[in-house]
């Protein structure tokens, strides 16, 4: 057996590392993802640009949550480690039929990250990464994920887009139709001075009790995004910008040799 192969079985094995900071995405995000949040945002399209990254490498995921994206990853990489701090979101996950080469980290971005490198790629969906109170926190975790990377490795990573963002804070309160359900979305969009927007979200579903939750993110401008990648030892190779109303910016930095 290989040395990654044991270490996936560790870490599979290994129980939850201590997670002492907040965890934004508990019970009411896990109730809901599979069922309202996840079928909004389709994971094909987010594969396809992770395709030429992870097909055959050794793969880390920056918030797996319930498997959205990791699960058809591992189909086409050698190994998946994803990595949440949620409990309920990796519960979720660990009910699905997980495949072998698949294991699970219960552990926060914004501390050295209790895995064993080096990884081949690196990749974070959603915004996860956003989940920082400051531009000097965002450095940090990122040079966390930098630390078990091999040299040359690429990291992937959504990030929430200002374009899109801004104009919903001046509305201050939205409300949408849940996309391929009936209900709607409430969205209460407020941001502080130090550019983190809170985001309290209410999902009012046909026949079913309101599930409520909040979300505090950094909300950057893209060039302030693509300095805190080069402080955390990462070249920027590509961004695509968000064309609203899709709601991130997409980077594909790479780890300096």
């Amino acid at each position: 057996m290989t040395q990654h192969a044991l270490d996936a079985i560790h870490a599979l094995d290994a129980p939850d590392a201590p997670v002492t900071r907040d965890v934004q995405y508990g019970t009411a995000v896990a109730s809901v993802y599979d069922s309202l949040i996840a079928p909004a945002l389709p994971a094909e399209a987010t594969v396809v640009r992770l395709r030429p990254h992870v097909t055959g490498a050794r793969v880390l995921e920056i918030g797996v949550g319930t498997g959205r994206v990791a699960l058809p990853v591992a189909a086409i990489a050698a190994q998946v480690v994803g990595l949440d701090n949620s409990r309920p979101m990796l519960e979720a996950l660990r009910a699905k039929t997980v495949p072998g080469n698949v294991s699970l980290v219960r552990a926060d971005f914004r501390e050295p990250l209790p895995v064993t490198g080096p990884f081949d790629a690196a990749y974070s969906t959603m915004g996860s990464l956003a989940c920082v109170a400051d531009r000097d926190e965002l450095t940090a975790a990122l040079a966390h994920v930098r630390a078990v990377l091999a040299p040359g490795a690429t990291l992937s990573l959504e990030y929430y887009a200002t374009g899109t963002y801004r104009p919903l804070v001046a509305q201050h309160t939205v409300t949408l139709p849940t996309p391929h359900h009936g209900g709607t979305t409430t969205f209460t969009i407020t941001l502080d001075d130090a550019d983190v927007l809170t985001m309290g979200t209410r999902i009012d579903a046909d026949g079913e009790p309101p599930v409520e939750f909040s979300e505090r993110v950094l909300l950057i401008e893209r060039d302030e995004v693509e300095t805190c990648l080069r402080r955390a030892g990462f070249t920027v190779e590509h961004v695509y910008a968000a064309q609203s109303p899709q709601p991130y910016d997409w980077y594909t930095a790479r780890a300096a040799r």
